[in-house]
């Protein structure tokens, strides 16, 4: 059916089809198919034909619905996301799903079958949770077909319209599950900062489930944007309670997940925390050139308030423990200065808070680790001190599971640093009298290392430091009792 020497799907054979379908009253998921069919255009590309727009002009619209100059979406950008797999650029799930919007489908239909295992593992699991395509159904084309049209296709194409609005208008989410929902997480976040990780880790599983099924239902696009920031925070959640637990592994994989919904929903907000947990992985994993990179991500995201001062604070450890005294003292300057100038406050760092927030006192116990690791032992005992005022009269319910026990760690490190032998002992008698202590993550690393200090000149011939030493090494948490 194509005219002499065009070539088979260019513009004009296209069209035709294009018009010929809308003028039957075929709707773009049938006209998409057909093209794909046909000329074996990939999804893609097959959906930006059924619509009959550029590539600029799919480029243009999604710039309109990000609302976002200063990182545009181009004509080239389109021309890579089609060209993958066989070369260009891979798209995103949150590409994906801004393409979905222009082209009035969902995300699924935007891949062939044969490309969707190409997916990294966290971006499967989201097109898992997404409700598939409807066949044949998706709202009209966005331009009516130029030439004269039928009455009857024009009264087909309302009939179309109304019958999407009806099948639009029903959800199977209701406005008090996502309340409870949000409620749930709510609590879990301020409880997950006063128990041990395994208290409250089958609670996060719970919800986080929950949120999945909810997420394979149908639902208006809000309330899936609602639904897929629930999920990010729980596996952000999630994240950090298995790093409390030492398995960095399963926490870097949560966190990734995590990242995925905060990408679908654009929440900064959520992106910032994540990049934070994500440094404080690598720190504790044993990589602070990461955990500085990651957390300086993190900073680009969120320029003030209480999560940029968390992730100066996580950078602030990381650059001390690679010895670069300079920008330590930047990075803690800079949070200094962000908490004095905070004005409105943040809907997630502050008005959820718990474990997305980051209070006075774990700002001064963050510095205090610092200082230690520069060898600055008077501040480090400064800030350490200062922590523990803040922590002992804060509110039962805004203080940290091992929070002072953890300071008092940092202040032990900071006394021995500065040879005061008998303060440390004072410092650390609260942490090693009483089995209570060793859900303290990184608790066994910590006393190790400070036996391990003990063993060293100045102490090594001390009886006050080999018998601060036996006590420490009687600690359940070192005995395995």
């Amino acid at each position: 059916m194509g005219t002499s020497g065009a070539k088979p799907g260019s513009k004009p054979e296209r069209e035709r089809l294009r018009h010929q379908l809308l003028a039957g009253g075929c709707e773009p998921a049938r006209i998409a198919a057909e093209m794909a069919r046909r000329w074996q255009f990939n999804p893609r590309q097959a959906w930006r034909y059924t619509h009959g727009l550029s590539q600029t002009a799919v480029a243009a619209r999604c710039n309109d619905l990000l609302g976002d100059g200063r990182a545009p979406m181009t004509g080239k950008r389109i021309s890579e996301y089609e060209a993958w797999p066989r070369r260009g650029t891979r798209p995103t799930v949150h590409v994906l799903a801004l393409l979905a919007r222009v082209y009035g489908t969902v995300p699924r239909v935007l891949l062939g079958d044969d490309e969707l295992p190409l997916l990294p593992e966290p971006e499967r699991l989201v097109f898992d949770q997404l409700p598939p395509a409807e066949p044949a159904t998706a709202t009209a084309p966005p331009a009516a077909a130029s030439g004269p049209l039928s009455a009857a296709a024009v009264r087909a194409a309302a009939h179309a319209s109304g019958a999407h609005a009806e099948r639009a208008e029903v959800t199977e989410v209701g406005a008090i599950t996502l309340e409870q929902l949000d409620h749930d997480v709510v609590q879990l976040a301020r409880t997950s900062i006063r128990a041990r990780p395994a208290e409250t880790f089958g609670e996060l599983v719970r919800v986080r489930d929950r949120v999945y099924q909810l997420l394979g239902r149908r639902a208006h696009p809000a309330q899936q944007s609602h639904l897929y920031l629930l999920a990010g925070q729980t596996c952000g959640l999630l994240a950090n309670a298995s790093m409390e637990l030492g398995c960095y592994g399963a926490a870097a994989e949560q966190s990734r997940a995590a990242w995925v919904y905060a990408e679908i929903t654009g929440h900064n907000g959520l992106k910032a925390w994540l990049r934070g947990t994500q440094a404080l992985i690598a720190f504790w994993s044993g990589n602070p050139r990461e955990a500085a990179n990651l957390a300086q991500a993190g900073r680009e995201l969120l320029r003030h308030g209480t999560g940029f001062v968390r992730l100066c604070n996580i950078e602030s450890r990381a650059w001390a423990h690679l010895g670069d005294v300079r920008e330590t003292r930047k990075v803690i300057g800079m949070g200094h200065r962000a908490r004095d100038h905070a004005t409105e406050p943040e809907q997630l760092h502050d008005l959820v808070g718990g474990e997305f927030g980051f209070d006075e006192a774990r700002q001064s116990f963050c510095n205090a680790g610092a200082w230690v690791q520069l060898g600055e032992p008077a501040l480090a005992i400064e800030a350490a001190e200062r922590a523990l005022r803040l922590y002992t009269t804060d509110a039962e319910r805004h203080r940290r599971y091992g929070g002072e026990a953890s300071t008092r760690l940092e202040m032990t490190d900071g006394y021995l640093a500065a040879r005061e032998l008998d303060a440390a002992d004072v410092a650390l008698d609260p942490v090693i009298s009483t089995a209570a202590t060793a859900g303290v993550a990184h608790l066994a690393t910590r006393l190790s290392g400070i036996c391990a200090t003990l063993d060293t000149p100045p102490y090594r011939n001390s009886r006050e430091a080999r018998e601060l030493a036996e006590r420490i090494r009687a600690h359940p948490v070192l005995t395995g009792a």
